[in-house]
């Protein structure tokens, strides 16, 4: 999702960059013709992670169309896992090179939960992948779903693990999307994390999801 400022030569459509750190818009088309922990729990209500990254084969990307969007809140947050590797100091690059980090799910939670032996579904992912299309390296850990890191002591792997997950997070890499109805975001989950923010409860947040499956990752 790497964009630079650039316009799209075709007169057709237009092409405009959403942040520094990733994310364009494309105009002009018709989809229809064919072609502090507790603040932190309150900006990120859904945990920053990457689409069935805990299965062996996870999905390689998402759409999302909006339908109906609250008054405020539940904006999807997006995170440039090359931009994250890249810049990892080097003895960090260091301590995760070949190794595995277990990925768990649990369906009743959008939180990290302490226990995870229950989870619905676990697998094993290098902590850097590379992209199969570009050859590019990406940080592939997340906050809501990465549990350990293989190899290490505990106390050890959890001390890493939020490192990285603090070194992601960070605002430089992250571009938030403000939902319309109408709007159609696709992004890869190989080299980007996504979170949603709060929104109220009495109020209905309504999308459409396709995933497409992918690789495994390596």
């Amino acid at each position: 999702m790497d964009v630079t400022a650039t316009q799209a030569r075709s007169a057709t459509f237009a092409l405009r960059p959403l942040s520094p750190a990733l994310g364009a818009e494309i105009s002009g088309i018709d989809l229809r013709d064919p072609i502090d922990a507790a603040l932190r729990a309150k900006l990120g209500e859904m945990q920053f992670h990457t689409d069935q990254c805990h299965q062996a084969v996870p999905a390689k990307a998402t759409l999302l169309y909006a339908i109906e969007i609250p008054s405020h809140g539940g904006n999807t947050l997006f995170a440039n896992a090359y931009a994250a590797y890249a810049t990892l100091p080097d003895d960090i690059k260091a301590r995760i090179e070949g190794r595995r980090a277990l990925n768990a799910y649990d369906k009743d939670s959008t939180q990290r939960t302490a226990r995870y032996d229950n989870a619905a579904s676990s697998c094993w992912h290098p902590v850097v992948r590379t992209h199969p299309a570009t050859g590019r390296k990406a940080l592939y850990v997340n906050r809501l779903m990465t549990r350990e890191i293989e190899g290490l002591p505990h106390a050890e792997s959890d001390a890493l693990l939020e490192k990285l997950f603090d070194h992601q997070e960070q605002q430089q890499f992250v571009y938030e999307h403000v939902w319309r109805p109408g709007d159609l975001l696709m992004w890869d989950n190989r080299c980007t994390l996504h979170a949603r923010t709060d929104f109220p409860a009495g109020e209905r947040r309504l999308l459409r999801r396709v995933t497409i499956l992918g690789e495994k990752p390596v």
